[in-house]
């Protein structure tokens, strides 16, 4: 039954982050709550860290098989990722204002492409990826399979939803951005040279 639990209170994250992210939402929100409003960014990551905080301990206090050992190869492998997903979330917040980001001052309306942002349109998305890869290697539990599954079914949703905001607030500037630069993995470019 905890697996159940573990995969609705997935849903419910998921459809709330999304719920909440919606400029529908935000909209509505600034309407009913006015100057108060400005909370609402800071109160959405709050709401999302808290959440991700709890379903991560559930998921550690499910009593669960073991699929295989996390050692050797497999334990350097998962840390491998983690630490690369690690440093692609890092290079991403580069490019953005951590106070901006968390709610704690007003966001510029900008389209930002330097960085990692030339490689990858998504970088936070890419060390989720990593560190998720990097979770499952590191604790191979049902419980952990299951969440490792919701969370990269999310990521198509939650990028499709990202870059339909994207484009209706940027237009043509995003629709090229989009052309040459891939969502999740950078373009590898080899060189011809004589």
């Amino acid at each position: 039954m905890d697996y159940v639990y573990l995969m609705s209170g997935w849903v419910i994250y998921f459809v709330l982050h999304s719920v909440l992210a919606a400029e529908g939402v935000k909209h509505w929100a600034r309407n009913v709550f006015g100057r108060a409003f400005r909370f609402y960014r800071l109160i959405y990551t709050l709401i999302s860290a808290g959440g991700l905080v709890a379903l991560l301990i559930f998921n550690g206090s499910i009593l669960s098989g073991i699929l295989f050992e996390s050692v050797g190869a497999v334990r350097y492998l998962s840390l491998m990722f983690t630490t690369f997903g690690v440093m692609a979330v890092q290079l991403a917040f580069r490019q953005y204002r951590l106070k901006s980001f968390v709610g704690l001052a007003e966001e510029k309306n900008e389209l930002k492409i330097e960085g990692i942002l030339k490689y990858v349109r998504h970088p936070i998305y890419t060390g989720l990826i990593l560190i998720t890869m990097g979770l499952f290697l590191f604790i191979p539990t049902i419980a952990t399979v299951i969440s490792c599954i919701c969370i990269l079914a999310y990521l198509p949703i939650g990028i499709s939803l990202e870059e339909k905001k994207l484009m209706a607030a940027f237009g043509e500037s995003y629709i090229s951005y989009k052309k040459n630069v891939p969502a999740l993995v950078p373009k590898i470019l080899f060189r011809n040279e004589p």
